[in-house]
């Protein structure tokens, strides 16, 4: 580092002061740096100003391009360990004052204060020239804040901020809030919006911080979920709370003491009314909350068809049902379950029926199968025995009556046709057929002109 000159005078500099008499003079090269250093106690982490003075002149002994301030911190003079602050290129040869704020990274003895050429110049080899006046009698330490924030409630002024110091060495600092002109570290009762806090420490220094005090975000998803069946009164509701401040309280219904779970059980269908408020006291009301149940399961129609005649497993039941929870399932106890609403080849009797929906929920009650008993134009046997012995090897129908268009039709498990006449005297003798579960069909014209159709179950047995 080499040292300055004192100006006016030196070189032809006829720039006069800034501040009473004299000032300095730097010009510098990538090989000739010139700086002044001041012996001072810098702490890493805080934050301090200093204010001076700077003009440029072309021409320095050597023509110059431009001026440059650099500020730099060190242990010893002319150590330029860290970078503090840099003004940048200037050309003003009339005095304009700078104010540099910096932060050293650590602490160090020594500040100095360089013409900077970083810039390389192209008119000589010392491109920077800077003059120096009314440097600051003293380099002051800032106040650094640090601010937090509370959330104002949505649509109320309920927000809040606190300034803190990061350093307590600048001593009792005032405060000044705008828009509200508050004082002090901590505001309250702010509403939402962009607020700048002015901190000024005793020895004059002052640094401003904005912040945004933003709505509260408090928010509910609400999720209902219905009884299983009719009249269980399990129905619930669960509130999914995000943002605001945890814990949250939670008010059902116009109750004054509050919950700390947000699921809220065993309630009849109807509509509830829940507050939720967060530990801020900020309030999210949520109104006219439904809650279904499914409509009751009820059976509203049983359709019965009697045996046509008395000798014949033709009866039929046929239920409608309503409510629940589709796809229904319907059982003819003590059957199997089904998912068809009917059963058919029903013999004469009282049954017992049972449905069941979606979600387990029963109903059930009973009817009867009458029998007509007037003897049938057609008799048919329910099961023969192919074997050869001579008694009940050949499957016929027996006709006691005038019939005409008769038809007689057999099929296997399958549906398969394995049997099929038009002859009210043609027997089927099975004997291509294995043992086991036949279904017959016979339609006619009986005697007095109507229409009949008869079926029913037969066992081919050998």
């Amino acid at each position: 580092m080499n040292t300055p000159d004192i100006q006016p005078g030196i070189f032809d500099i006829t720039v006069p002061p800034s501040d009473r008499n004299t000032y300095i003079g730097l010009h510098s090269g990538p090989l000739w740096p010139e700086a002044i250093a001041q012996e001072i106690s810098l702490k890493g982490g805080r934050s301090y100003t200093v204010s001076m003075d700077l003009a440029f002149t072309a021409f320095y002994a050597y023509r110059a391009c431009y001026g440059n301030m650099a500020i730099y911190a060190g242990n010893a003079p002319g150590d330029s360990a860290e970078l503090l602050w840099r003004s940048g290129p200037f050309s003003h040869t009339d005095w304009k004052r700078y104010t540099a704020v910096f932060n050293p990274s650590k602490d160090y003895k020594y500040i100095s204060f360089w013409a900077d050429a970083a810039i390389p110049c192209d008119k000589s080899a010392y491109g920077s020239v800077v003059l120096i006046d009314n440097l600051s009698a003293f380099i002051r330490e800032v106040p650094q804040v640090v601010i937090s924030t509370v959330r104002t409630c949505k649509g109320v002024a309920t927000g809040e901020a606190t300034v803190k110091l990061v350093s307590s060495s600048v001593g009792n600092c005032t405060y000044k809030w705008e828009p509200g002109g508050q004082t002090g570290s901590h505001v309250e009762g702010l509403a939402a919006g962009r607020y700048e806090v002015t901190v000024t420490a005793p020895n004059g220094t002052s640094t401003k911080a904005q912040v945004m005090i933003e709505e509260t975000d408090l928010k509910n998803e609400v999720v209902t979920r219905p009884s299983l069946c009719h009249g269980d009164n399990q129905n619930e509701i669960t509130l999914n709370t995000t943002g605001g401040v945890p814990p949250y309280r939670y008010y059902f219904n116009g109750s004054q003491h509050p919950g700390y779970a947000g699921t809220f059980k065993e309630l009849r269908p109807g509509n509830y009314t829940v507050i939720v408020k967060d530990d801020h006291g900020c309030e999210d009301k949520l109104s006219s909350i439904q809650v279904k149940e499914p409509e009751p399961l009820l059976v509203t129609g049983v359709d019965v068809k009697a045996l046509s005649c008395s000798d014949t497993r033709d009866g039929r039941i046929t239920l409608e049902v309503s409510g629940g929870v589709v796809p229904y399932a319907f059982s003819l106890q003590p059957g199997t379950w089904q998912d068809n609403n009917e059963w058919r080849q029903l013999d004469a009797g009282r049954y017992y029926f049972e449905i069941k929906d979606k979600n387990g929920c029963h109903t059930n009650g009973n009817t009867e199968v009458l029998k007509n008993d007037r003897p049938c134009a057609v008799y048919v046997p329910t099961a023969f025995s192919p074997n050869g012995d001579g008694r009940n090897d050949l499957f016929r129908a027996k006709v006691n009556d005038a019939v005409t268009a008769f038809r007689l039709t057999v099929y296997n498990r399958w549906g398969a046709v394995v049997f099929d006449s038009t002859n009210p005297e043609a027997s089927w003798n099975g004997a291509r057929e294995p043992n086991g579960s036949y279904v017959w069909v016979i339609t006619y014209t009986d005697s007095k002109n109507q229409a009949r159709k008869q079926t029913g179950p037969l066992m081919l047995i050998r």
